[in-house]
Parts: C-alpha cells; structure tokens; sequence
C-alpha cells in the first residue's frame, strides 16, 4: 500500500485530513453512494446519511483518483511480496 498521510486532531476539536488520506475518504464515500444506489428502499437511512456528510465535507477539488492510484495495485503488491519471501 502507498503513503497515506495520517489525520490529526487539532486542540479545538477539528480533524485535519491532507493530501491522498483526503483523497481516499471522498473515494470511499463516491463508491459507497454508487453501490447503494441500485439498492433500492432499504438504503435510504444510509444515503440520508451520506448526503450529510457531503454536505458537511464540500466537493473534492479536482479529478478523483481512482482506489488502484491512491493504493497502488494490489496484484503487483502480491507479486513483489512473493518474490521477496522466494
């Protein structure tokens, strides 16, 4: 897995999310609202929820990466596991 920056937790309660760790929230929050949208009724407490969270965080600024860019990939990482066990 590549470098994730750490969050950090300023004295007046706020959370500071940098670089590919801020990245990666809005990935996850972009993939969980397209999984759930074919799920029909059942999903609507948690896409309320989402939409909270959106609306707290803003909009990513600029193109959002893929998790493969922001994680690398997981094949090539298993790869060159197994040649450094060999």
């Amino acid at each position: 897995m590549k470098y994730m920056h750490k969050a950090i937790w300023q004295s007046d309660g706020n959370l500071v999310i940098r670089g590919n760790s801020r990245a990666l929230l809005f990935r996850a929050l972009e993939d969980l609202r397209a999984d759930l949208v074919g799920r029909g009724d059942d999903a609507e407490p948690l896409q309320r929820t989402l939409a909270a969270l959106q609306e707290v965080l803003g909009a990513y600024d600029g193109r959002l990466p893929s998790a493969t860019e922001l994680l690398g990939d997981p094949v090539k990482q298993r790869v060159a596991q197994n040649l450094l066990r060999g």
